[in-house]
């Protein structure tokens, strides 16, 4: 082998371990800036959402580190400088290497070729370099084992990593859990006009009923499940799972593998907006169909109004010979306001009214909930009634007060034209929407029931409370027409046992079938109306008693009072004061279990015990972030017992 050869051998070795310096050096560099950044992201937490621009000012650090160290070694294309180096290592050579080099033809040539192959030029090589490639290995292995063992997943195994190493295509998922620091994104429906709110890391979410909610987390979405239907999907190294916020409570639940979080969605209900009749305020008699009446009404919702009207009905006619038809005035749109105003005014004389005609008169609001339908709201009712020739007499009398069946009978007669124009529209409705509506008169209908039956027994019924989305019990569960028995006035027991049988049928969305007994509930009402008018000549004497003589002369024993039945237990409070304290038990030998059995509690008691469920939740919060939680469990307590009773002085002593 020549010393040419030699020289050239060399500086192929020599440009190999420049290369690969240079590149090691340039990737520990950036391994090494990645995973500082993800160290510190537990103190700074908004560096986790900038992974991406740390990626790459990390990797233009390491090119540029790599590029200098290259830079340096650009005099290794030299064979005259590849000599020179190898000179300064082997002094034996004496120049004679760059001599036998710049010398070809020289007559010393092959004593200088024997000089130099006397030399080990590839040992002293190896040994000089064999350093500086160790050393810049070496960095590379720290960083990267200091990259893998970052805690954050946006800058750990399942990020950069992954990405910048061989080694990120054998598994993206992170031996800890996926399901910390997540991010939950809340877009409400279109209608609301809402902003989207971002919660970071929460454990339940409170949005409007239809809202979309969206939540991420760091790293691969293989391996996680959620609960229900729910899918997830991967973009970016980042697991999102969307979903529609449901009407009522329920809890999320999320898995990582033997890891687990539950998420409580609190849904918020678009409430119906409320409307009320300021004026007029109160029903009127008129003897003849003359005024103008000034029409005010004060709407209000917790989103926004959509649109308001007012709604006349006239009815002409007596006993179920009547006729009805509805006025309404122009629609007034709010815009989206949560209060607003309606004015109008009526004027009686261009209503053609005559004599015993009845004008019905409210105010309607919609709100603009386009998700699950609008809102419809109703104020109270005044009639103007048009008094009949014959209701005056030329005798000087006074009237005794009639029984309450008039207003009964003008609402009988207004649901019976509600239920007229249910059964017409009834072809071109939707079935949810028929039921609705049927069962919003049967509600109606029962009102009227339950008076009857209040006159009847003189004993007002009890009303069976009901919660949103139950059955109708209080149908099912009233008396039976045959139960009431001894009542004096045969008109009301009809009236109330067509009203029974209207009410079952308006309640299960047959509204045909309904008319005949609401008509005959009518004109039985009419009847006990007008017979049971009794009218007095003259101020009815007032009776002196001398209470001396009737003092302590009366045979009567006398009887006690009906006694009240006890209110029934209330089985959902035992039960959930039961889970709790059980939970109480768990906070401190398994404060994960502990958390989760809140979350499940939290979604049971929200629709009955808010309070209770607000302290569950702040609870949850504070075992999650390591903090005490002696107050909101006190607090939760307190909603869930009641405050403590007290006992005024000590109690009787009874041991001896």
């Amino acid at each position: 082998m020549t010393a040419r050869e030699r020289v050239r051998r060399t500086q192929r070795i020599l440009g190999v371990a420049a290369v690969t310096q240079a590149l090691a050096w340039g990737l520990a560099i950036t391994l090494a800036i990645v995973a500082a950044i993800s160290l510190l992201s537990f103190a700074i937490p908004s560096l986790r959402n900038d992974s991406g621009l740390t990626e790459i000012i990390a990797l233009v650090l390491g090119v540029v580190v790599a590029g200098t160290l290259l830079w340096r070694s650009r005099h290794l294309a030299s064979t005259s400088r590849v000599a020179l180096w190898i000179e300064e290592r082997v002094p034996e050579l004496h120049y004679s290497l760059v001599t036998a080099l710049e010398q070809r033809g020289s007559p010393f040539a092959e004593g200088m070729e024997q000089t130099i192959g006397r030399q080990n030029i590839g040992r002293v090589t190896a040994a000089a370099l064999r350093r500086g490639v160790f050393f810049a290995l070496g960095a590379v292995a720290v960083a990267a084992l200091l990259l893998y063992v970052s805690p954050s997943a946006a800058f750990g195994r399942s990020g950069t990593l992954s990405r910048l190493g061989r080694f990120g295509g054998a598994s993206t998922i992170p031996a800890g859990s996926r399901l910390d620091d997540i991010q939950v994104q809340i877009t409400p429906p279109a209608y609301a006009g809402g902003r989207t709110t971002t919660l970071d890391d929460p454990s339940s979410i409170t949005a409007l009923t239809g809202s979309s909610v969206t939540i991420r987390g760091q790293g691969s979405s293989s391996g996680l499940t959620a609960s229900g239907t729910t899918r997830i999907s991967e973009s970016g190294g980042r697991w999102t799972v969307s979903l529609q916020m449901p009407a009522k409570p329920a809890a999320l639940t999320l898995k990582d593998r033997s890891y687990e979080r539950i998420l409580v969605l609190d849904p918020r209900p678009d409430a119906p907006p409320k409307i009320t009749l300021t004026s007029p305020v109160r029903d009127t008699t008129l003897r003849i169909p003359r005024l103008v009446v000034q029409l005010n009404a004060a709407a209000t919702d917790d989103i926004g109004l959509a649109s308001g009207y007012f709604e006349y009905m006239i009815t002409t006619g007596s006993g179920e010979i009547f006729k009805a038809r509805t006025v309404t005035t122009p629609v007034v749109q709010f815009s989206r306001t949560r209060t607003g105003s309606l004015t109008a005014t009526l004027d009686l004389a261009s209503l053609k009214l005559g004599e015993g005609d009845v004008v019905s008169m409210r105010a309607i609001a919609q709100d603009g909930n386009t998700l699950s339908g609008a809102g419809i709201a109703t104020s109270d009712t005044r009639t103007i009634r048009i008094a009949r020739a014959g209701e005056y007499d030329s005798l000087s009398i006074e009237a005794a007060a009639p029984q309450p069946l008039d207003s009964s009978a003008v609402s009988q007669r207004m649901l019976i034209v509600m239920t007229e124009q249910l059964v017409r529209d009834q072809p071109k409705l939707a079935r949810p929407e028929l039921v609705k509506r049927s069962t919003e008169i049967g509600d109606l209908e029962e009102r009227i029931r339950r008076r009857v039956h209040e006159i009847l027994t003189e004993n007002p019924e009890e009303v069976v409370e009901q919660k949103a989305g139950d059955s109708s019990a209080t149908v099912e569960e009233m008396e039976a027409p045959e139960e009431i028995t001894g009542a004096k006035n045969p008109d009301l027991v009809s009236a109330y046992n067509a009203l029974w049988q209207a009410v079952r049928s308006l309640q299960i969305a047959e509204p045909a079938p309904a008319l005949p007994p609401m008509r005959v509930a009518l004109a039985a009402l009419d009847r006990a109306r007008l017979a049971n008018r009794l009218y007095l000549r003259g101020v009815p004497p007032k009776i002196v008693v001398d209470l001396k003589r009737v003092r302590l002369s009366g045979k009567e024993k006398g009887s006690s009072n009906a006694r009240t039945p006890r209110s029934f237990a209330d089985s959902a409070r035992v039960r959930l004061s039961a889970r709790f304290n059980a939970v109480l038990e768990l906070i401190e030998k398994q404060p994960a279990r502990a958390v989760t059995e809140l979350a499940l509690m939290r979604v049971e008691a929200l629709p009955s015990l808010p309070e209770f469920a607000a302290a569950l939740g702040e609870a949850t919060d504070a075992i999650r972030a390591g903090r005490d939680a002696t107050l909101p469990l006190l607090r939760a307590r307190r909603a869930l017992d009641g405050p403590p009773s007290v006992t005024p002085g000590l109690p009787q002593w009874t041991g001896g």
